[in-house]
């Protein structure tokens, strides 16, 4: 998997504070697409924030393989696995997003690249 600097001048800095409204999709991606898959991740993310209403900020973060995980104990080693966290401003915005926009993405995502295994949740900081 390619990678950049962890920080470069133009990184922001992602700060979570007691009550952050965090939107977690997490992603399986056949290491040979993997590339690809982060090229149109990039700007898929940063668009998402710049357009939907109430997406504040969005962090990329590679994992090791995830152990436990039941549904994934067949894959072995033949994929990448990448979560992607978008601060979100509100239930109220999160739940418009998930009505009325995250079906269309979900379905144009399975259709451009076949492959995704993905799950979601919602995650909101205690401390």
């Amino acid at each position: 998997m390619s990678s950049e600097s962890a920080l470069s001048p133009s990184s922001p800095i992602h700060t979570y504070s007691p009550g952050t409204l965090v939107y977690e999709v997490n992603l399986s991606i056949p290491r040979e697409k993997v590339d690809d898959y982060l090229v149109w991740l990039k700007t898929f993310t940063k668009d998402q924030v710049n357009k939907i209403d109430g997406f504040l900020s969005s962090m990329v973060f590679s994992q090791p393989k995830p152990y436990g995980l039941h549904w994934l104990s067949e894959e072995g080693n033949t994929k990448t696995y990448i979560t992607v966290h978008y601060v979100v401003a509100s239930h109220a915005h999160l739940d418009a997003y998930l009505k009325t926009e995250q079906p269309a993405i979900a379905t144009a995502e399975q259709e451009r690249f076949e492959f995704l295994v993905t799950s979601r949740r919602t995650l909101s900081v205690v401390f």
